[in-house]
């Protein structure tokens, strides 16, 4: 089976939907790049895979003929963005595009039930494979820097400011504790005014207006962005309850678990659903109280920071290494070129 992979190098969706399933997928030549040379696309493609978007769009039933291939388009988060969503305007335009592509792929793969059922209208071929980690290698290993404090941790984009914001009242609690903590930060980017202006707020929230002890970890490319983690003992993961963020996955506690950080976490979904994953090994947050509560726990509890840590380390790769999910996801490939 030859799968021919399109991504960028600094695209996290493609990173983890494009370039870790190739990577690890058992008796395949796999293949990535972002613009594919004549040299490349002459070799014999079975399937040409991709996360929302490629270089050939605008003729993607032509290349399947010319290639004798099967498409297949891989979507992770939701294409309709609400409305307070900072992208909102820019994405707009390409919903359309995004549109065209679920139906003229062969096949569209996702992370989860709810996003599958929006796609289903446009194609009914849809596959869920969840999103998962090689467990113990590259990045994704339990590595990490040692502190005298406990650090406090959250990473991200400026995307997630407003759940940020929910952290504002019960981080300035944390004020008679200062001189045993520390914020981290990790994702900063002020390559650009309008960027570094929400990140300043996003500061503000997480730091009681820096009044707390704090540090920023820039974001870097997809292949390295799991060091910041190794600067975590306890990682929060505040998200306001939507359909928006009901589509996405559970991937930032994947994370969270390959380096054995206990998390605190709001109880919605996509973390919490009410069926799926009800075991797992981290303290949710019901009430808003509940922050500081639990923030105050485990900064006082080394013993529980570790036992959580390594509880959701075993739970999370026990159902969610990406060599199991492979397994599935190279069936449905195979499948799909019979067909």
């Amino acid at each position: 089976m030859n799968v021919l992979g399109l991504s960028s190098m600094d695209s996290g969706c493609g990173y983890h939907r494009v370039l870790l399933p190739l990577g690890f997928m058992e008796d395949i030549y796999g293949y990535v790049t972002n613009v594919p040379s004549v040299d490349v696309l002459e070799k014999n493609w079975d399937i040409i895979l991709f996360n929302r978007f490629s270089p050939f769009d605008a003729h993607l039933n032509r290349v399947k003929e010319d290639l004798n291939c099967k498409i297949v388009l891989d979507l992770d988060d939701a294409w309709e963005l609400p409305a307070n969503h900072i992208s909102y305007n820019a994405y707009k335009h390409l919903q359309e595009r995004l549109e065209t592509n679920i139906r003229n792929a062969d096949m569209v793969t996702t992370t989860n039930e709810r996003l599958a059922e929006k796609i289903r209208p446009l194609n009914s071929n849809v596959k869920i494979f969840k999103n998962s980690i090689p467990f113990g290698m590259h990045q994704f290993t339990a590595d990490k820097s040692h502190s005298d404090k406990v650090r406090i941790f959250w990473a991200g984009s400026i995307t997630h400011e407003e759940d940020i914001a929910i952290l504002k009242n019960p981080v300035k609690r944390l004020m008679d504790q200062k001189n045993r903590i520390e914020m981290v930060l990790g994702g900063y980017n002020d390559i650009n005014s309008a960027s570094k202006i929400a990140w300043d707020r996003i500061v503000s929230h997480f730091t009681n207006a820096r009044k707390l002890p704090y540090q920023l970890l820039h974001g870097t490319i997809p292949t390295k962005y799991m060091q910041m983690y190794e600067d975590a003992d306890i990682m929060l993961i505040p998200l306001q309850q939507s359909d928006w963020h009901s589509c996405k996955s559970n991937l930032k506690l994947l994370e969270a678990a390959s380096k054995k950080i206990p998390c605190i976490v709001s109880k919605v979904e996509p973390y919490y659903n009410g069926e799926q994953d009800n075991d797992m090994p981290v303290l949710w947050v019901n009430y808003q109280s509940d922050w500081y509560k639990l923030m105050n726990y485990l900064i006082n509890n080394k013993s529980a920071r570790e036992d959580y840590g390594e509880k959701l380390y075993e739970w999370a790769k026990e159902r969610y290494d990406i060599r199991d999910t492979n397994v599935e996801r190279r069936e449905a490939f195979a499948d799909l070129i019979k067909s």
